[in-house]
């Protein structure tokens, strides 16, 4: 039997009593979502919900190896345009365009979690005027 620490996850049944909350013992592993790739599906013991503990990732429901998908990341990152990165790791764009996606949607949902009750003293937006003026100057 492994031993893993579980209490990273959280329930994502709305309806359920410890919704979103971590550290609690209520999670426990339930099978397996994908055992080839190692992924568990989970279990919450308050209200019954199985879920995959990639469940709220960007790798969640994924076909491609973590690898590939943290290239494809990579190239975007960088500023690799999206029929490039395609080419680049092999990979349509379409899932290029997914990939980007699931990652910007999480990515925000992050930030908004994190990022809370900031309050800016100062602003300087002299550096979006001169992008945005010198455009409307004529040559």
């Amino acid at each position: 039997m492994e031993k893993r620490d579980w209490s990273q996850f959280a329930c994502p049944n709305p309806h359920c009593q410890v919704v979103g909350q971590r550290g609690l013992p209520s999670i426990r592993p339930h099978g397996w979502s994908s055992k080839t790739q190692g992924i568990r599906c989970l279990r919450c013991t308050a209200c019954g919900t199985n879920f995959s503990e990639r469940h709220g990732t960007p790798l969640f429901r994924a076909q491609l190896p973590p690898a590939q998908i943290a290239d494809i990341a990579q190239h975007l990152v960088e500023g690799t345009g999206m029929r490039a990165t395609g080419r680049l790791c092999g990979v349509s764009l379409n899932t290029v365009l997914r990939i980007a996606l699931r990652a910007g949607e999480h990515a925000q949902a992050f930030h908004d979690q994190q990022v809370r009750h900031v309050q800016a003293r100062q602003v300087q937006a002299d550096e979006a005027w001169a992008f945005v003026g010198k455009k409307r100057q004529a040559l």
